[in-house]
């Protein structure tokens, strides 16, 4: 993984990756006024493990910590947001931020304790957190459901439903354009350069005066928030949760996401969320065929494209050059 690009080309930092971000967001919900309800649905997933991409790469892109438990705070976004509308009744807008600040707590306390880890050591310790939550919204059937899963109410926004036609898509997709913003914002000042600083050499971070372990549980807060964001909309989106959807195999495929579009850029977040969405649906047709062709999609694209699928839009503009 190429880790050699300055703050400046880091997630989202330029003004050209907001402008882009900007104008697919509104290539999108101008698609989504004329396409199908499932391709709609399509945009909607892209959008939501954007999010998922860019709360990841702050983590593993910014500060190199690894995580294979991200399906966890996906599942206590989508889980806490969807008992908070379903049993207190609160609105979907205020439902997810909560859901989100839960996550932000809980992503802080287990970065906390795996400070001392790196590497392998952590991913599985953060394995273990994504199996537990997991098991835990199984069990405490009396407030998710357990097994029999969980219904989340009809999102509602001014009186209107948001399950109709493409509403729900201008909902998600300006939430991928502040968080974008968000990110670019953080990563152009000085938590960005912290983190990447401590992604380089932790020894030389603590050196030049930042404080590591504040600046690791900052990295583990900020991606646990993004993707519980994400959580919370898809548990809106879909309106039904179950705790199998929210396997280890959910986390792996949130980790390979990033790495298929690169580490550190918001495009490259976007077309990671691209490739885990469309790829297997165009070939859902065919028996078996999905599984397999995303197996092979990852091989050719990590042996051809060590860096991402965005590292074809960089070798264009150095060729331009």
């Amino acid at each position: 993984m190429d880790h050699s690009s300055s703050p400046s080309r880091a997630l989202s930092s330029s003004r050209r990756d907001r402008l882009l971000v900007g104008a697919a967001v509104l290539a999108v919900g101008a698609m989504a006024l004329f396409a199908g309800g499932y391709f709609v649905y399509l945009l909607n997933l892209i959008g939501i493990f954007s999010l998922v991409a860019i709360g990841l790469n702050m983590l593993i892109g910014f500060s190199g910590q690894t995580s294979l438990g991200h399906a966890g705070f996906f599942a206590i976004g989508a889980y806490a947001s969807g008992i908070l509308a379903q049993r207190l009744g609160l609105p979907f807008w205020l439902a997810i931020p909560l859901a989100a600040a839960l996550a932000t707590l809980i992503g802080a306390a287990i970065a906390l304790p795996a400070l001392r880890l790196k590497n392998l050591y952590l991913a599985i310790a953060t394995l273990g957190f994504g199996i537990v939550a997991q098991k835990l919204i199984f069990e405490w059937r009396t407030v998710t459901g357990g097994g029999a899963g969980l219904q989340v109410p009809t999102p509602t926004l001014f009186g209107m439903p948001l399950a109709e036609g493409s509403r729900m898509t201008w909902v998600i997709w300006a939430t991928v354009l502040a968080g974008t913003w968000a990110a670019s914002q953080l990563a152009s000042g000085r938590t960005g350069r912290a983190l990447i600083m401590l992604r380089e050499s932790e020894a030389a971070a603590g050196c030049t005066g930042i404080h590591v372990a504040r600046y690791k549980v900052v990295a583990f807060a900020l991606s646990a928030f993004y993707t519980a964001v994400a959580g919370g909309l898809y548990a809106n989106l879909v309106r039904y949760i179950n705790p199998e959807s929210f396997s280890v195999n959910m986390s792996i495929m949130f980790l390979a996401m990033i790495v298929i579009g690169g580490l550190g850029s918001v495009r490259g977040a976007l077309l990671g969320a691209a490739f885990y969405v469309v790829i297997p649906e165009a070939v859902r047709g065919f028996k078996d065929a999905p599984g397999l062709i995303f197996g092979l999609s990852l091989m050719l694209v990590m042996i051809l494209l060590p860096g991402g699928l965005i590292s074809l839009f960089r070798k264009r503009k150095a060729a331009s050059a």
